[in-house]
């Protein structure tokens, strides 16, 4: 996808595997046990407005460094993502429990 490295880590590959390993059982663990929408939502929230803070970085600094902060904000967005697959299995599972 992105050939971005920073030293021997491949970025991209490490969003897809945290955003798998810890965001998804995380968010499917909220989305099962807790009760409060808002307690459910609080990764999307969270990661909303770090693809915008980083989005807004990016039109404040031009150059190398506003790329970076796109970088930064596909990123997120990516972990949104992976949220967002929490909830449509938690939905799915919850349409076949009925």
């Amino acid at each position: 996808m992105f050939d971005v490295w920073y030293g021997d880590v491949e970025l991209t590959t490490l969003t897809l595997i945290m955003g798998i390993v810890l965001l998804l059982p995380i968010q499917l663990l909220l989305c099962f046990k807790v009760k409060s929408r808002t307690i459910r939502l609080l990764p999307v929230i969270i990661l909303s407005v770090l693809v915008v803070t980083f989005i807004v970085m990016c039109l404040a600094n031009p150059g190398w460094d506003g790329l970076v902060y796109i970088f930064l904000a596909i990123f997120a967005g990516i972990m949104m993502f992976m949220s967002g697959i929490g909830w449509a299995i938690w939905a799915i599972v919850k349409k076949i429990k009925k």
